[in-house]
């Protein structure tokens, strides 16, 4: 989600916006069936692989007013894109806030992981990079690091230079007890 204000002196007026992702001439949507092991999900998920994305608005309070709303139920309304529980995210240093990488932290189960099909979904997490152009409306995204049991459950993440990624894992009481581990905190090269 983004929140783009339209009157700079009161910053509850704007539009809230969420990512559409589009493969092959079509929007990843949300479908309440199949959309789990959906091919549109797998390719998000295939590193080397990258998409077209765009900003979708879920509620203008110049249009909508300011009465509350539920954003999950407008994101799938609008057709944004759903992500497997993303959780955090940070501009690349230097990028003119033109890079943005975010993480989804994915499933808190080692059962969907341990599926090979929903592994290559992003059921251990993942960590997407989004290069915007420079009006930041349109841009591309790719997957730049896909979790499996070592690296998972990734949360809070921050850079340490320019291209040093850090990233903490959150795998939760469930996933400690099932792979034996505790959480770690990763490095990642995002050079590209």
């Amino acid at each position: 989600y983004r929140f783009v204000p339209t009157n700079n002196t009161d910053l509850t007026q704007g539009k809230l916006q969420a990512l559409q992702v589009s493969i092959d001439g079509e929007p990843v949507v949300f479908h309440p069936e199949g959309d789990t092991l959906s091919e549109n999900q797998l390719k998000l998920h295939t590193l080397g692989t990258s998409y077209p994305v765009t900003w979708v608005t879920l509620h203008d309070t110049a249009v909508d007013g300011t009465d509350p709303f539920d954003a999950n139920a407008l994101a799938k309304a609008t057709g944004a894109t759903p992500f497997k529980r993303p959780e955090n995210g940070q501009f690349q240093p230097g990028s003119n806030f033109l890079t943005f990488f975010f993480d989804i932290t994915g499933d808190t189960d080692a059962n969907a992981g341990n599926n090979p099909e929903l592994a290559a979904r992003g059921a251990w997490g993942g960590i997407l990079r989004v290069d915007y152009d420079k009006s930041r409306e349109t841009g591309q995204i790719g997957i730049v690091v896909l979790g499996d049991a070592d690296h998972s459950s990734f949360d809070n993440m921050t850079f340490a230079s320019r291209t040093a990624l850090l990233i903490t894992e959150d795998r939760g009481d469930t996933l400690h007890d099932q792979l034996n581990s505790l959480d770690s905190i990763w490095a990642y090269d995002v050079r590209f």
